[in-house]
């Protein structure tokens, strides 16, 4: 008879007293032995011991060895489970931590991949494009960017590429970088730069800036002649400054008059108390027109957020202007979602902050649009025709990347 058959007979009570007291003893010196071995940590190697051994008949005294094999086969049985079960668990931890904890980690932090808008065309349009293309358009004249690429390389951490859709001087120059837990290096020096601070230098209103009439190209009639020495085919990002604050009704006018038509307006904000009748903050402006592709956002939400949804709105582009009405709500939604949405403007190290931009937006809610100079990207022969402009005060150049 097998030893576990004698074991069944045990446990139903079917042995003969004598055996029922064998086993008795057998089970108690197997729970002893198996103790020993936990408090001596001496687990032996797995050896080749059946537990099917054949257990004589008669009453001849039981292989004590033989037992002691099967009891360490046992044990080494529960502790092999064991390993199994721990290398599981720490399967399945590596697994967490290769596929879900990078993407925890991005859930933390400013994610440039996250999918915020779908227009109806289905056109995707990811976080960092969108918050490129307000951001830029606000604060960057001449740097207008709307694509952006993007590359998870997970744990908060992106490889980004901006492009360049449009150019005026006809050479295209994508930007690249990466963003780092919600830090971004921009690998282009002159990229998201802001203005310098007397870009533009209204000498009529001396609230619009401290520089008492000169600003970034010296006085008023170093402005001007310094434009002299540009070169005939570079191309410069110049700012003018006019010798009035324009509404854009007026700005319009002005511009279908001149055949000028600005690439960005500076705004202001309009006084109701103090000496000044206007004021500015740090400069913040729009695109007058621009190229411009489809993106998706909450339209409700920011109306004519985007050039493209503008355009619905004419009926002969680029020959038509946006409506006052149309403009104004453009610049209003910029505003909005800039306040919204303040991670990239501290990412690119903006130094206008909320405050400023909320008191411009609700001047502009109760005045409207003012403006008192524009950014163009223009040559040498366009830029003089424009110094010689009726209400051009100011210019100041720099080259255009």
């Amino acid at each position: 008879m097998k030893y576990r058959e004698l074991l069944d007979l045990y446990k139903k009570g079917e042995l003969p007293e004598d055996e029922k007291t064998r086993v008795a003893e057998d089970i108690e010196r197997q729970e002893a032995i198996s103790e020993f071995l936990f408090e001596n940590d001496d687990i032996p190697e797995l050896i080749e011991a059946s537990l099917e051994a054949e257990i004589p008949n008669d009453n001849s005294d039981f292989d004590e060895k033989k037992f002691q094999k099967m009891i360490k086969k046992s044990i080494h049985k529960a502790f092999l489970k064991l390993g199994v079960a721990v290398g599981v668990i720490v399967l399945a931890l590596v697994l967490v931590a290769n596929t879900a904890l990078p993407h925890i980690v991005d859930f933390m932090y400013y994610d440039p991949a996250k999918i915020v808008g779908r227009t109806e065309n289905g056109v995707e349009t990811n976080r960092i494009s969108l918050d490129t293309s307000v951001y830029s358009e606000l604060f960057t004249p001449g740097f207008y960017r709307t694509n952006v690429f993007t590359h998870r390389d997970g744990y908060g951490d992106y490889d980004i590429q901006i492009l360049q859709n449009f150019s005026e001087s006809g050479q295209f120059t994508d930007v690249f970088g990466k963003i780092e837990k919600g830090k971004m290096t921009i690998y282009t020096d002159n990229a998201f730069q802001l203005p310098t601070q007397n870009a533009f230098v209204p000498e009529e209103i001396p609230n619009l800036s401290g520089h008492a009439g000169t600003g970034a190209a010296g006085t008023v009639e170093n402005s001007f002649r310094k434009l002299n020495e540009l070169d005939e085919s570079d191309y410069y990002l110049t700012y003018v400054t006019l010798d009035k604050v324009m509404t854009y009704d007026q700005l319009v006018a002005w511009s279908n008059k001149t055949g000028i038509v600005p690439t960005w307006c500076a705004l202001c904000k309009e006084l109701t108390e103090g000496p000044y009748d206007y004021s500015v903050n740090d400069i913040v402006g729009f695109n007058f027109l621009s190229s411009c592709g489809e993106m998706g956002y909450d339209n409700e939400k920011y109306p004519y957020l985007n050039y493209f949804d503008m355009l619905s709105t004419i009926e002969d582009f680029p020959e038509d202007n946006f409506s006052n009405e149309v403009m104004t709500q453009h610049v209003l939604s910029l505003l909005r979602y800039s306040l919204d949405n303040p991670e990239f403007r501290e990412m690119a190290g903006c130094i206008v902050n909320d405050m400023e931009l909320r008191n411009l937006m609700e001047n502009i809610e109760e005045h409207g649009l003012n403006i008192y100079g524009f950014a163009v990207v223009a040559q040498k022969e366009q830029i003089l025709k424009i110094s010689q402009t009726e209400n051009v005060k100011y210019i100041y150049t720099t080259p255009q990347a």
